[in-house]
């Protein structure tokens, strides 16, 4: 049965955002989701409720989940019947996720514990793989723009439908095949250079600069200079390939990178906003397009759009809607991560903090997943490296 379940599982986050329930305009329930509420009840009720006392990490994600139904309870937002039930549904999508790792912590899953390196990389291997194919036959995603989804040309986006989103997961796939490296040399290559040409091809800025953040940490760690010359090299080659990107585009369609800009501000500020106005406890878990629309904070467009749901920086977007509480809690959460052995993870997330500034990757649930079964398995045995 966990075989299974791990299978399940890599194909949960294989096929992104491609097999999804629609809740309403910009939410719904992916495979992914529906996967870890299963596999979350199936833990429960193996366990019998019997839980290991919760490591110092997963004692953090606890804490800021009563936090997260605090703040909604208490909500100084209008709030009706369907705004509530929706924004806790996403409560209880995260405590999913954080009680997965906690059960499998506890001795639930230990087939699947042992599956959980190869579970990750798999997955990242055929994003990867889906990714380029789908540079090379469907490379105009502009289509997607009628569902919310913004309007991509040319970079690679793969079951994600978004090149940021994809790039960090690409990331961490590196980081998993840095460590795990596979036997025959040869394989080991060929893995690296799709892995990094499907990263490169994503043109996304802020996950070429997670990379060279989790690359660096990851030198730091083994205290290799080769290595971080390397990263450096590596990093130059994305810049550039960047740089040539946004000139051949440009020539079919003007680029406005300083729009893009501008607009990541705005949401920076709106964040800002919302936090100032409800500081201790914020606006409720999730309630965060509620609170821009009866703040009036952004247009209908806008509103109407996938983005307005959450804040481009993930830390703003926990002090908005928990405000000075849940940040602390979030940040006792990760603090424990950085309190294991696990380098790899350490070096995911310490890259995942500097994307996060630009992207809300630290919620994104193919993103928490990654980090809630890294953290599992760092309780299992010293990694490799």
């Amino acid at each position: 049965m966990e075989i299974l379940f791990s299978l399940i599982l890599t194909l949960a986050i294989t096929v992104g955002q491609l097999i999804k329930l629609p809740l309403s305009q910009n939410s719904g329930v992916t495979l992914l989701d529906a996967t870890v509420l299963i596999l979350t009840g199936f833990g429960l009720f193996k366990l019998k409720l019997k839980f290991k006392k919760p490591p110092f990490s997963l004692a953090g994600a606890l804490l800021f989940i009563l936090v997260a139904i605090l703040s909604l309870v208490l909500s100084p937002l209008h709030l009706n019947a369907s705004q509530f039930f929706s924004s806790f549904l996403y409560t209880i999508r995260f405590s999913a996720y954080i009680f997965l790792g906690w059960e499998i912590y506890s001795g639930a899953f230990p087939l699947l514990k042992n599956k959980i390196t190869q579970i990750l990389f798999s997955s990242g291997l055929t994003l990867t793989i889906l990714g380029l194919a789908q540079f090379i036959f469907l490379p105009d995603l502009r289509f997607l723009s009628q569902y919310g989804w913004d309007p991509h040309l040319y970079r690679t986006a793969s079951t994600f439908l978004d090149p940021n989103f994809l790039g960090s997961y690409l990331v961490l796939t590196l980081i998993i095949l840095y460590r795990n490296p596979a036997k025959n040399k040869k394989l080991n290559i060929l893995f690296y250079v799709l892995i990094f040409l499907a990263l490169l091809t994503t043109f996304s800025r802020s996950a070429y600069g997670m990379f060279l953040i989790s690359f660096l940490t990851l030198a730091a760690f083994k205290r290799s200079i080769k290595l971080a010359l390397l990263t450096i090299f590596l990093f130059a080659v994305l810049l550039f390939s960047f740089q040539t990107q946004v000139k051949a585009v440009n020539k079919i369609t003007p680029l406005d990178r300083n729009q893009t800009a501008s607009l990541r501000l705005s949401t920076w500020q709106q964040g800002f906003d919302i936090f100032l106005k409800n500081p201790i406890l914020g606006i409720g878990y999730n309630a965060y397009n509620v609170a821009l629309r009866q703040y009036s904070l952004g247009d209908n467009q806008f509103l109407s759009g996938k983005g307005a749901t959450t804040n481009d920086s993930s830390l703003l977007y926990v002090l908005a809607t928990t405000g000075i509480l849940g940040i602390f809690a979030y940040l006792f959460f990760l603090l424990g991560i950085f309190k294991t052995k696990n380098t790899g993870l350490i070096a995911g997330v310490v890259g995942l903090l500097g994307h996060s500034f630009f992207a809300n990757s630290l919620f994104y649930p193919f993103i928490l997943i990654w980090v809630i079964l890294s953290l599992s398995a760092s309780y299992v045995k010293p990694p490799a490296k």
